[in-house]
């Protein structure tokens, strides 16, 4: 049944984008009244930054289009205030830069979370052993204690897993997308958009 339900949808992607299968591409346009819509106002940064939001959009085109496909992304404006095509790709591009390399880096620190619980988890788990051996009269203490080492070894090591396998599975393909997956960025305004939209379907 699930399976059924499953080829069902298969290229379900045709429905909302314009895919060309030969190219292996998804062509995506998002569209915005100006530019200052996509920076996050709150930084005085020499480049702006694009915001969580728009951060959270680009994210999204990758999880909504099979991995088979490349990205070609449009983004146009009602108003470009001033700014050329260029510009902002070159803004897009410094900012998905730091993007990498603040994720990169935030992988590292959890990752030394990770193997820090591993060492915790070892602690536990050779102090419930030596309490286990050690201790040879039957105490309520005891049998306590090997019960809250046993629960905290298991802890310890599932977090550290969970952040190694699973947390740090997406994060590495959320990475790969940012450097891989774009085959084209523009930004154009409305008019152009539509204007090259209208030269395809020639």
């Amino acid at each position: 049944m699930l399976k059924n339900k499953i080829k069902e949808l298969s290229g379900i992607e045709e429905t909302f984008f314009v895919i060309d299968k030969n190219a292996g591409v998804a062509r995506i346009e998002l569209q915005f009244e100006t530019p200052a819509e996509l920076f996050d106002g709150n930084y005085l940064s020499k480049t702006p930054i694009l915001s969580d939001d728009f951060m959270d959009w680009i994210s999204s085109a990758f999880s909504l289009v099979s991995t088979d496909y490349k990205i070609d992304l449009t983004v146009k404006f009602e108003d470009m205030q001033g700014y050329t095509e260029e510009e902002l790709r070159k803004i897009f591009s410094q900012n998905i830069g730091l993007e990498f390399k603040s994720k990169f880096m935030e992988n590292r620190r959890n990752n030394r979370v990770a193997f820090s619980l591993i060492g915790i988890g070892i602690l536990f788990f050779l102090a419930m052993l030596a309490i286990s051996h050690l201790w040879n009269s039957d105490s309520v203490w005891k049998e306590i204690f090997v019960y809250i080492s046993d629960i905290a070894t298991t802890v310890t090591f599932w977090e550290a897993m969970t952040i190694l396998v699973v947390q740090q599975r997406e994060k590495r393909a959320y990475l790969k997308n940012l450097v891989n997956r774009f085959s084209e960025i523009r930004f154009i305004p409305a008019a152009d958009a539509v204007q090259r939209m209208n030269n395809q379907v020639r």
